[in-house]
């Protein structure tokens, strides 16, 4: 993932209260997601499902309500589901994203 001067680089490793990892790779732009990745030891059914979770957060506000809006509508639009992790761990796991180099 390489940013452009406007964009910066953020990532985070969450550790859902089950244990399991989440991690989140991220370019932020004004407040915006511009590209996220979602990687971890959690499983997510159906398995294209991440993928689609991914495109839903691309030019989202980079904030708590319209983040947990998006993923929380991605569960119930999809019916897809966590195994060790809920859709509050991917939302978590996103905020906690932090500036890397």
């Amino acid at each position: 993932m390489i940013a452009t001067k406007s964009e910066r680089l953020r990532s985070a490793d969450y550790k859902a209260p089950g244990g399991k990892l989440v991690r989140v790779r991220l370019k932020e732009e004004q407040g915006l997601i511009r590209s996220i990745k979602i990687t971890g030891d959690f499983f997510l059914v159906p398995e294209e499902s991440l993928g689609k979770l991914e495109k839903m957060l691309e030019d989202a506000p980079l904030r708590e309500a319209e983040l947990r809006l998006l993923v929380d509508r991605f569960f119930r639009g999809t019916g897809a589901q966590g195994l060790g992790v809920s859709s509050d761990d991917f939302v978590k796991a996103i905020l906690s994203a932090k500036e890397t180099i």
